[in-house]
């Protein structure tokens, strides 16, 4: 059975398959003990992750489902916005404060389209006095530092 025809069963449907494999009490009790665990759940999640076909990382696709430019770097909105915030540094001052001046909306439009170009953060991390590659690891997605994390 694929994991897409996996995906389509039921919950019970699930459970009895799962239940038919007859598994001894000593498994039971360890798989019951992983999947009960938060921490243990995300642990075989990221295996699982790092061990399939290229490392996980899928192609970047736009929201029309294009390929992405190899020259930009998909951005968390939630992180983005959570890295100025913590710096004190307003949506509408990201834009401005980069060499050459960017627009005030810079900051927003980034944050709502979900990618900024390499070299605009690269005058970013210039401007906030950082490196580049420490700057996608705070506001990439987890694509982004995935794919940062296999180059370091």
């Amino acid at each position: 059975m694929s994991p897409a025809e996996v995906r389509l069963l039921t919950d019970t449907q699930i459970v009895e398959m799962l239940v038919a494999l007859r598994p001894s009490d000593e498994a039971v009790a360890w798989l019951a003990s992983v999947v009960s665990s938060d921490a243990a759940f995300e642990g075989v999640r990221e295996l699982r992750k790092r061990f399939t076909t290229n490392n996980g990382i899928e192609t970047p696709k736009t929201p029309t489902g294009r390929v992405g430019s190899a020259r930009t770097v998909g951005i968390d909105p939630d992180r983005w916005k959570s890295f100025f915030w913590r710096r004190r540094i307003a949506m509408v001052d990201v834009g401005p404060m980069m060499e050459p001046a960017r627009c005030e909306g810079w900051g927003s439009v980034v944050s709502s389209r979900g990618r900024a170009g390499i070299y605009a953060l690269d005058d970013l991390a210039c401007a906030l006095g950082t490196h580049l590659n420490e700057l996608i690891d705070e506001v990439g997605n987890d694509d982004e530092r995935a794919r940062l994390a296999c180059c370091v």
